[in-house]
């Protein structure tokens, strides 16, 4: 039984807080039941009203799922693009927060919940595997490929492949501890713990962008 996160009704709501107690719903369901298993009935049901009320929002439970999911990263992605649309050309400090705040994202309870879900039914179902690629991973990737090739533009230096330097580095940031915390070995850290825990030491910093290209600190290391 999934608890009604906001005790609101679909027919009392306004048409923003019916979307969002129908994507808080959608997410309990999916995340306790599976993506596979859940179906738009079930959903409705656990909302109090009609499967037509539940299709007005969302016409399919992949778009649903999709919607589910774009909430679910929300947390992660909000944070970097504020970072990445920051007027700094200190790469060392960017990528200290950028990480950080990475971090803090996936470690979260909320993304916890998606990416173990998603990754109990990507093997049956890619399509959910992919659709959280492209809202969650995909997209950080992204965003930190341009913030890397502005800061090599602003230092004169061709950065050869951004992409793969945000790549790098945002796996590094990963590392063993995200994997630990979601397959709950060790429980969630705290702010402390994040902060302190590598790739934040400029050493480290500079190893996640090496081979992409390792000029990109030229300017803070003469």
């Amino acid at each position: 039984m999934v608890t009604n996160p906001s005790n609101c009704r679909l027919k009392r709501c306004s048409p923003d807080e019916r979307r969002e107690n129908i994507l808080a719903v959608a997410t309990e369901v999916f995340t306790q039941t599976g993506y596979g298993a859940t179906s738009m009935s079930a959903i409705a049901a656990e909302l109090g009203g009609s499967k037509a009320t539940l299709y007005k929002y969302f016409p399919s439970k992949e778009q649903l799922f999709e919607a589910v999911l774009m909430r679910g990263c929300g947390a992660v992605l909000a944070a970097l693009e504020q970072l990445a649309e920051a007027d700094s050309d200190d790469p060392e400090a960017i990528l200290a927060d950028f990480g950080t705040r990475f971090l803090t994202g996936l470690c979260g309870q909320r993304s916890l919940d998606v990416y173990r879900m998603v990754h109990a039914a990507g093997l049956q179902f890619p399509e959910a595997a992919d659709m959280f690629f492209r809202c969650g991973p995909d997209r950080a990737g992204a965003m930190l490929a341009i913030v890397l090739d502005r800061l090599a533009r602003q230092r004169g230096v061709p950065l050869r492949d951004p992409r793969l330097a945000a790549d790098q580095f945002l796996g590094m940031v990963r590392g063993k501890l995200h994997m630990r915390v979601a397959i709950g070995v060790m429980a969630p850290p705290d702010a402390e713990t994040i902060a302190g825990t590598p790739p934040m030491p400029p050493a480290s910093l500079r190893m996640g962008c090496s081979r992409a290209e390792p000029h990109l600190f030229a300017a803070q290391t003469r």
